[in-house]
């Protein structure tokens, strides 16, 4: 059985505005204005970042589809999306009544997933954003912007430094023990 073909962006783009149809942000404005912003961010930062800019547009045009529509990963993977794109997707996905940190620990494991989540925070701090809300609430969102950020940032360095770890360990002598030190 073939696989389908992977959608284009701007299948993908038509998908995520179907799914958040009728869905507002806190400014009262269209949800799909957001995913469109973190795609754009993507754009720009994937490679410098060293990911795929594709897939990381795919999973900024989807990011939320599974937390705030019907739409599953497994619908993700029948219409096509690649794997690492749908993994993103999983990755970026908060569950219900999931704490922050071990949310943020799964986006710090999955490259793809931090450009993404960089992208979002940065979308979701915007100054100019904030600025369409009550004062109140806009420090409130901007203090817990910065907060997850720096958070996601120190599981990022951590999460390199455990791979870093691993990578160094010592190689095992031929009957499986480690090496001596030299």
């Amino acid at each position: 059985m073939d696989s389908p073909a992977t959608p284009t962006m701007e299948e993908t783009a038509a998908f995520a505005t179907e799914m958040h149809t009728g869905q507002l942000d806190k400014a009262g404005e269209e949800y799909i204005g957001h995913p469109l912003r973190v795609q754009a961010t993507v754009e720009r930062t994937a490679s410098a970042a060293g990911v795929d800019p594709v897939h990381a547009q795919f999973a900024a045009l989807l990011h939320d589809v599974v937390e705030d529509t019907p739409v599953t990963l497994e619908e993700l993977e029948t219409l096509g999306y690649p794997p690492r794109v749908v993994a993103a997707v999983d990755a970026l996905t908060k569950r219900p009544g999931e704490a922050t940190k071990a949310y943020l620990a799964r986006v710090a494991a999955n490259p793809l997933a931090v450009v993404v989540k960089r992208a979002d925070m940065a979308d979701n701090s915007d100054p100019v954003r904030l600025g369409r809300l009550p004062a109140e609430q806009a420090d409130q969102l901007a203090t817990r912007y910065a907060g997850r950020k720096a958070l996601l940032d120190d599981l990022v360095v951590a999460a390199a430094a455990s791979v870093s770890s691993v990578d160094e360990e010592p190689a095992a002598s031929v009957d499986g023990e480690p090496r001596p030190a030299e």
